[in-house]
């Protein structure tokens, strides 16, 4: 469960930046056990309300996307930091560049997050060459107040409690400069950081290009008779008009094996070309999405006559389909897994190619009771239609905004004052009071007439 992200001196945040999924004790709408749809769950001890999903909201170019970014380096740098680099290579960290001391100083992340009943508190600052800083704590839910330090460093000087932090005892020498002690340790089977490895790896999926889902989908459809049958129950609710999908596997091994054999024994003979060339056809043609496995996916759509008599199904390659067809089928997968496993998926432009009643929809299923294992979601945003207080609650909306600077701020509707003096009212309207501009984070435009007159002229 997400609590907290902390970030700052990265890409366009150039100071320090906090998103939270903790719920405000001043927000009281959409919550409650009892009610169709409750955008809250509460924690173990039943005191501390947390949201079930977040939306992000900003100009192009505001930093929204670099929001989810962090998130995304954030998790890489864990799962890869000591086994995907030489002590000789850089670390891909981008910080704050229109500032010339911030270019120069290190970014820093930290995440709060609750995992099998023990809250951790994690983080690290990091340059293109070396880890400035790393720390751990953590604490048991409902029966502990206060944290416990694992582990704390400063560059190669790393601190370990070694009552509590057992597992990093020794391993201090052999962390290198530009790896974390966390994945140095789990590396070496710890179990404290090998279990924090694994939520990161299993429980928290970050996508930053929502059109290249379709691969675990495909994998899952094939592989899983419960997931088909969701898929297809969720298509028919939403009147898809797709009645069946079939996807059919090539091994795109044997293919290269068989052609690098033809190749090797190639004939004068015309009839052995076309088979070479029907053989490399073959391959490009199933090769569309996982580079592990072909397929072809076919959606079935019903057929009828001239006189609109039904006569059977027609099948239509996915090649064709509408590119919302198209993101829907992939975005089914990691969507439908999230909810299942109480996990955390965090989404950029997930509205893009959908139809605003459809993201509604699909937003519904992480505030309904089918959401039994509080999974949570945060995805950045333009569909201003999503903006309803019968969706979100105040705390469930954020907006960036980039100053004259180039920095972006990040904020929550539930802590904005409009003119720095009043509170946003639950009863607001957050769609019209937003593009009117009253909670910033929209784009300004010059003198559009000025331009258009000019440019006609011309």
């Amino acid at each position: 469960m997400l609590i907290e992200f902390a970030v700052n001196n990265f890409l366009s945040i150039k100071n320090p930046t906090t998103f939270s999924m903790a719920g405000s004790n001043a927000v009281k709408e959409l919550e409650g056990q009892d009610q169709e749809l409750s955008n809250t769950f509460v924690d173990l001890e039943g005191r501390t309300k947390f949201l079930k999903s977040a939306v992000i909201y900003g100009a192009n170019g505001s930093g929204k996307s670099n929001i989810i970014a962090a998130f995304g380096f954030f998790k890489s740098f864990i799962l890869t930091s000591s086994n995907a680099r030489q002590a000789q290579d850089d670390i891909e960290i981008y910080p704050f560049l229109f500032n010339s001391e911030n270019e120069l100083k290190p970014s820093g992340f930290e995440m709060i997050f609750i995992y099998d009943d023990v809250r951790y508190r994690y983080g690290f600052e990091v340059d293109k060459k070396n880890v400035h800083a790393e720390w751990l704590f953590q604490m048991s839910v409902g029966q502990s107040k206060k944290e416990t330090n694992l582990f704390s460093r400063a560059y190669q000087e790393i601190k370990v409690n070694t009552r509590a932090f057992k597992e990093g005892k020794g391993i201090e020498n052999n962390t290198r400069k530009n790896a974390l002690f966390l994945s140095t340790v789990a590396q070496l089977n710890g179990a404290i950081s090998q279990k924090i490895q694994s939520y990161f790896s299993t429980q928290i999926n970050v996508i930053s290009t929502p059109d290249n889902m379709t691969d675990y989908t495909v994998s899952r459809f094939i592989e899983e008779e419960h997931f088909k049958s969701q898929v297809m129950a969720f298509l028919g609710l939403i009147n898809s008009g797709i009645e069946k999908i079939e996807i059919e596997e090539i091994d795109i091994d044997k293919i290269d094996r068989l052609t690098a054999r033809l190749n090797s024994r190639k004939l004068q003979d015309p009839e052995w070309d076309d088979l070479v060339s029907s053989l490399s056809a073959l391959r490009e043609k199933f090769k569309k999405f996982d580079s592990r496995r072909g397929v072809e996916i076919n959606l079935f759509y019903k057929k009828f006559d001239n006189t609109d008599t039904y006569t059977g199904l027609q099948p239509l390659d996915f090649g064709l389909e509408s590119h919302g067809n198209q993101k829907l089928f992939g975005l089914l997968g990691p969507w439908f897994d999230a909810l299942e496993n109480g996990k955390v998926i965090i989404i950029d432009e997930l509205d893009s190619k959908l139809h605003t009643l459809l993201t509604i929809e699909l937003l519904k299923l992480f505030h309904s009771k089918a959401n039994k294992k509080n999974a949570q979601l945060v995805f950045a945003s333009h569909d201003t239609n999503l903006l309803r207080k019968d969706l979100f609650r105040r705390d469930q909306i954020w907006f960036v905004e980039k100053d004259d600077k180039g920095a972006s701020d990040l904020y929550s509707l539930v802590e904005y004052k409009i003119n720095h003096l009043t509170a946003v009212r639950n009863d607001a309207s957050f769609e019209k009071d937003y593009l009117i501009g009253k909670y910033g984070a929209i784009p300004y435009f010059g003198n559009i007439d000025k331009f258009l007159n000019e440019f006609v002229n011309e």
